[in-house]
């Protein structure tokens, strides 16, 4: 590709030090103070970059006068892929949720795919040919992962045991938030650093990458990421057969046979516990139920979890066959699979768990998007591969660890799912191999614009979604802390007023307020000879804080109906109310109706209408619901008690 003689270079080259912030920084980021430490940190970093980028790239333009931008391969997959994510969006059951992704999540929403497509055409346009840049953004990822991997290790060593719940010592996650996470993110790059060890031009170079990649198989086994090393093997078998035959010495495979016999030997029992695991995803070895039962007979501690996964892929499946064109919405798993969970899931260690995510990202596609999402998100998966192998095109030196770096990312997304440093090894990682290969075609809109003018706006434009990213940002912490404090989470609602998940809580803490503490301070201060006026006043202050714990709760339902939490929240709120004022519980029985009728198989709901019921004194609804429970889980014992107890004669 010829490429245009540069202008305005400081532009570039802002550009160039923005990515290489992007892909060292946004692994280590992290902010203990936010509800979700890791993602949702890394998430709006990754929109700061997209917007500063996108900005210097427009003031570039502007000064220009013309807008410059690289065509690849890849347009039209990405295009197509694009479009059924906005289809997807526009008619989804909760369209809020499909732009900005589930909360808690964050990844996945149509607004990351659009920043991750604009780093691709922002990548490809600054970095084409440019060897020396793209060795800068190697050495950025590779320094980023080594620093993680140095962590990974250090905290299976317990540097930070006390500071998590989680049993980090055990099973490490680093700076990316979950083992698997951490797994898939190494072993993504493990080929890059065993390329670079292989081909080095110096004997410093071959040992600092052959370090670099011991340490990242060490964080990965540190990681017990089933996932993570299944892709590993993989990935190393590759490898390994590849470069023996690129280097003429295909004798060298032979040393798989005593590499795999030492496996076997020292290592025989794991293998053979992955490989019975894996099984239980297998389609013709038996059915889910009986599967989880016979589990359940032996079982000591958590579901195996390809067993688990084995269920909620069951549901992804249904769930995309009631929806087959655009499925129900992006990232409204976390909404819709309650409609059709399997029964079986109450079965499991993890029946109270709420997934947001199908634990496979094909399916998760197809759920959300339909045939529509999986389709052209396959065929921008094949285009890529076929990027790495056309024959025909003259492929350069990164062509290898790039190939398999992207493969271990389809082998890791079929056990789990996309998180935001994935998702950019997804849409960079061609972008970088493009860049490499100097493949693409310029083009060049030209800006009759003037540029002072053209300026301004991109200036401003930048710094009012700047300032928005902050209050988003800063919401978050407000809602985080809100949990236990009112003005916290009332500020959470200044701050960012889109989030339905912030009105709940803020209703919930009103329902406490006036239950816990201003309703005993009338009872201790205002005695019952005070005068009408004053008990007016009283009476008027407590029913402020009712009237606020109602209309929240209300609104935050009518933003998101289908979402659990918020309902769950709505009824936790009228069940406080109820301590002062019992007309409330018949609010709550409404509510955790509404509850069954969104999951309809989730025993627990049951459960808990049943238990609300008992305390009404309604017994034959209160019946009606454990048994509805207990047929759902059989072994939910106590649905079992309270059913033993209403079938007790009442002594007169």
């Amino acid at each position: 590709m010829s490429k245009r003689p540069e202008t305005s270079p400081i532009y570039t080259q802002i550009i160039r030090w923005l990515f290489y912030l992007l892909f060292f920084v946004t692994p280590l980021i992290l902010w203990p103070y936010t509800s979700e430490v890791f993602e949702f940190n890394k998430m709006l970093f990754v929109y700061l970059m997209t917007i500063l980028i996108g900005a210097t790239w427009l003031t570039k333009s502007f000064v220009n006068h013309r807008f410059e931008f690289v065509r690849t391969k890849l347009d039209l997959p990405i295009l197509l892929f694009l479009v059924s994510q906005i289809i997807s969006t526009i008619i989804s059951i909760n369209p809020h949720t499909s732009l900005w992704g589930y909360y808690s999540r964050f990844h996945g929403g149509l607004m990351s795919t659009v920043s991750y497509v604009l780093l691709y055409y922002a990548f490809v346009t600054h970095f084409h040919g440019e060897k020396k840049a793209l060795g800068r953004v190697l050495i950025a990822i590779l320094s980023s992962a080594a620093v993680i991997s140095f962590y990974g290790v250090l905290e299976h060593f317990g540097i930070d045991k006390n500071i998590w719940v989680q049993d980090v010592q055990n099973r490490v996650f680093s700076t990316l938030g979950q083992p698997n996470w951490l797994s898939a993110f190494l072993v993504a790059l493990l080929p890059l650093s065993l390329y670079q060890a292989v081909n080095a031009n110096t004997v410093d170079k071959k040992y600092l990458h052959l370090g670099l990649s011991l340490l990242f198989l060490i964080t990965i086994v540190f990681t017990k990421s089933q996932s993570g090393l299944g892709a590993t093997a993989v990935i190393l078998l590759l490898f390994f057969i590849i470069t023996s035959v690129q280097k003429g010495k295909s004798w060298l495979i032979l040393g798989l046979i005593p590499i795999t016999i030492l496996l076997f030997i020292f290592a025989g029992s794991k293998i053979n516990q992955t490989l019975n695991s894996l099984n239980k995803i297998n389609p013709f070895y038996s059915d889910t139920l009986t599967i989880i039962t016979e589990e359940n007979k032996t079982r000591v501690g958590g579901s195996d979890s390809m067993a688990i996964r084995r269920v909620v892929w069951e549901g992804a499946i249904k769930l995309g066959l009631s929806h087959p064109l655009f499925g129900t919405g992006v990232e409204t798993f976390g909404y819709s699979y309650y409609q059709v969970r399997p029964a079986s899931h109450n079965l499991t260690s993890e029946t109270d768990f709420l997934y947001n995510k199908a634990h496979n990202e094909y399916l998760n596609f197809f759920a959300n998007s339909g045939f529509v999402g999986l389709g052209t998100y396959l065929f921008l998966t094949g285009s890529i591969l076929y990027l790495f192998l056309n024959k025909k095109t003259k492929h350069g030196d990164l062509r290898l660890p790039l190939l398999l770096g992207f493969i271990s990312i389809l082998i890791t997304n079929y056990f789990g799912f996309s998180v935001v440093n994935i998702g950019l090894f997804f849409f960079l990682f061609p972008a970088i191999y493009l860049s490499s290969l100097d493949a693409g075609e310029d083009k060049s809109i030209e800006l009759r614009f003037d540029t002072i003018l053209g300026v301004s706006i991109v200036v401003i434009g930048a710094i009012w979604l700047l300032i928005n990213l902050n209050k988003s940002w800063r919401g978050d912490i407000a809602y985080n802390l809100g949990r236990n404090s009112y003005e916290e989470s009332k500020k959470a609602l200044e701050l960012n007023p889109h989030e339905p998940i912030y009105y709940a809580q803020y209703g919930y803490l009103n329902a406490l307020i006036a239950v816990q503490i201003i309703a005993p301070q009338i009872e201790k201060q205002i005695p019952a000879t005070a005068s009408a006026e004053l008990k007016q006043k009283a009476e008027s202050y407590i029913n402020s804080f009712i009237s606020e714990a109602i209309s929240n709760s209300e609104r935050a339902v009518s933003m998101n109906p289908h979402n659990l939490n918020i309902l769950k929240t709505k009824a936790k709120t009228e069940l406080t109310l109820a301590e002062l004022y019992p007309q409330y519980n018949q609010e709550a029985v409404k509510t955790l109706t509404k509850i069954t009728e969104i999951s309809p198989t989730d025993s627990s709901n049951y459960f808990n209408l049943g238990v609300l019921y008992l305390s009404l004194g309604q017994n034959n609804e209160a019946k009606t619901a454990f048994q509805t429970a207990l047929d759902l889980k059989p072994d939910y014992q106590s649905a079992t008690n309270y059913l033993e107890q209403l079938s007790q004669p009442v002594l007169k």
